[in-house]
């Protein structure tokens, strides 16, 4: 039989475990709360940049559909460089297809070298950054060709500009920058384009084009050059 003073003993011992039982059950959920609080408000936080950042891209295509000067090609990159960041492909595609529009505007400008797009390969600071986004620009133009539908007529025009783009920057044929006194850089920007053939081709280019079999039929320009690239390179057989 328990006396009196070993059962009190044993129930403030029963009730002190249970209090620190609570204590840590309901430090439990005060740090569940706080990690739900902090994703919540990360959320709201990359959700509200987002549409800051869209605001700004928006208002940037805007102003270059007014009409008004000419963009210089360091504000193309970097408004590029936002879309990109948060660039979804279903609901980006509008002004992702602007912005493709805009730097091919930027290229067909007449001797105005800040304006075109691929000068900024010729800058020491942003190279690098820039092949980085073009390939990026590319490959996406290459996702939307396997999306898009020719017998669509919305369709059928961004699949011409995404085409347009992948002729641009992977030929340099048609670059009024290396006119002139601009020849000497030719070498450098055919290394530039092979790069950047590479990188589509180790991403899978050479199936996307073969599986769009629109290609020669909506594109009138560069029919040949598409040609070639549509054949996946052949290995050389050594006797």
């Amino acid at each position: 039989m328990f006396t009196v003073s070993q059962t009190s003993r044993a129930w403030f011992i029963d009730r002190a475990r249970q209090a620190r039982e609570e204590r840590l059950v309901q430090k439990e959920r005060e740090r569940a709360a706080v990690e739900i609080q902090a994703h919540i408000r990360s959320f709201l936080c990359r959700r509200r940049l987002q549409r800051e950042i869209r605001r700004e891209i928006d208002e940037f295509f805007k102003t270059e559909d007014s009409g008004s000067n000419k963009r210089s090609a360091l504000c193309i990159f970097k408004i590029a460089r936002k879309l990109l960041f948060l660039f979804r492909i279903k609901e980006d595609n509008e002004r992702f297809e602007k912005l493709c529009r805009c730097i091919l505007s930027s290229m067909e400008a007449e001797n105005e070298p800040k304006v075109w797009y691929v000068s900024l390969a010729l800058s020491k600071d942003l190279t690098l950054l820039w092949i980085k986004q073009i390939k990026d620009i590319l490959w996406y133009c290459c996702e939307f060709l396997e999306q898009l539908k020719p017998e669509i007529l919305q369709d059928s025009r961004l699949i011409t500009l995404c085409l347009t783009m992948l002729v641009t920057f992977t030929d340099t044929s048609t670059w009024k920058i290396l006119r002139g006194k601009g020849e000497s850089l030719r070498p450098a920007m055919n290394h530039i384009c092979a790069n950047i053939m590479g990188h589509l081709n180790q991403r899978g280019f050479y199936p996307v084009l073969q599986v769009c079999g629109f290609i020669l039929q909506y594109l009138n320009s560069g029919v040949l050059w598409f040609r070639h690239i549509c054949r996946p390179p052949q290995r050389r057989v050594l006797q």
